[in-house]
């Protein structure tokens, strides 16, 4: 198969990622909403028009309506489009992440086609999730226990097949202790079980700072769809990942609100923390630190600076200045790590 074979794929791929993205759109608002994603059809939440099949052209019916309704002229939410093109390049990522590596190995097959349509799957429910939280900081039951339920089955499926797999090779399957523990499927319930525990003393922890839980119960149940889906080691990566997202996206916020109340010094400590991190790995890694005992003390210097960082955003939140709180849902972050995951 050639290179523009491979393109052209890829791009049907792109388009049935955009018409996804679409309905990914009707579920998300149907779900806000409480209404049924089958009934009534696609509609004009303004004027309540029926919407007429051009209307409904994934990010193209957007340009050419120029961004308003067909009847009303009310302008159109910018989430529809931005999430049709965020669900066709994710899933043409998916597939190209599949299909090329099977190509350069072993070959097309079914289970190719099965990674790549279950990949889609889980991409789907964590732009869902992740819309959800944004809009509105709620997080569905039905779209995490289906993300719980989707990594429960591709790991059943695939303790099924290690076991058809050992017959095959032996004639003969023997349940032993070594199988119970590092079968996929134990592996996924060890990674929910990971995931609610973590999050939940994350979460508790807030009581310790500030008298609340620092997430949301709908946070433990996305960290156990994440444990299902990749198992308690990887679960851990995800979450790690998850809070530096968090922080990036975290921190802009953060400084806005302590520059706007005049917290100049948790604001300049916070700076100077950063500036002092980035400069102290990038010269780690070129190997300036030849000297141990100056390594050590950059290292103790940069761990007091965000000590006393801590301590100060921690007594802000103790003093009760509710100016200071910023409350920004964790699940949107757990949900792009886990997508960062799921394509790369």
């Amino acid at each position: 198969m050639s290179v523009n074979d491979i393109l052209i794929i890829a791009g049907f791929v792109f388009i049935i990622g955009l018409c996804i993205g679409s309905f990914l759109n009707v579920v998300i608002l149907r779900a806000l909403s409480n209404e049924s994603i089958v009934f009534p059809p696609s509609k004009c939440p303004t004027c309540g028009n029926r919407l007429k099949w051009w209307h409904n052209i994934p990010v193209l019916s957007y340009i050419l309506l120029k961004g308003k309704c067909g009847f009303c002229g009310c302008k159109i939410s910018i989430q529809y489009p931005i999430i049709e093109l965020i669900t066709g390049i994710l899933f043409t990522a998916v597939f190209l992440k599949y299909f090329v590596v099977a190509l350069a190995t072993t070959g097309l097959n079914i289970g190719t086609y099965f990674a790549i349509i279950y990949s889609w799957i889980i991409v789907s429910l964590l732009i869902v999730i992740a819309v959800t939280d944004i809009k509105e900081k709620v997080v569905f039951d039905a779209h995490t226990y289906s993300l719980i339920g989707m990594g429960l089955l591709l790991h059943i499926l695939g303790t099924g097949y290690l076991i058809h797999y050992i017959i095959a090779s032996t004639g003969a399957f023997h349940l032993s202790t070594a199988f119970l523990l590092n079968n996929p499927l134990t592996n996924s319930l060890l990674g929910i079980a990971a995931g609610v525990v973590i999050m939940e003393l994350l979460a508790r922890s807030g009581y310790l700072f500030a008298g609340t839980r620092a997430f949301g119960e709908g946070d433990t149940y996305i960290a156990a769809g994440l444990g299902a889906v990749f198992g308690w080691q990887k679960v851990l990566w995800a979450l790690v990942l998850s809070i530096v997202i968090q922080v990036i996206i975290t921190l802009p916020v953060l400084l806005k609100k302590l520059f706007e109340n005049k917290d100049y010094k948790t604001f300049g400590a916070l700076i100077g923390f950063f500036a002092y991190a980035t400069a102290y790995f990038i010269l780690k890694n070129h190997n300036i630190f030849s000297i141990l005992i100056v390594q050590i003390a950059s290292a103790l210097l940069l761990a007091s600076l965000g000590l006393y960082v801590c301590i100060r955003i921690i007594k802000g939140l103790r003093e009760g200045n509710q100016d200071n709180m910023i409350y920004l849902p964790f699940g949107p972050a757990m949900a792009i790590a886990a997508l960062l995951m799921t394509v790369m």
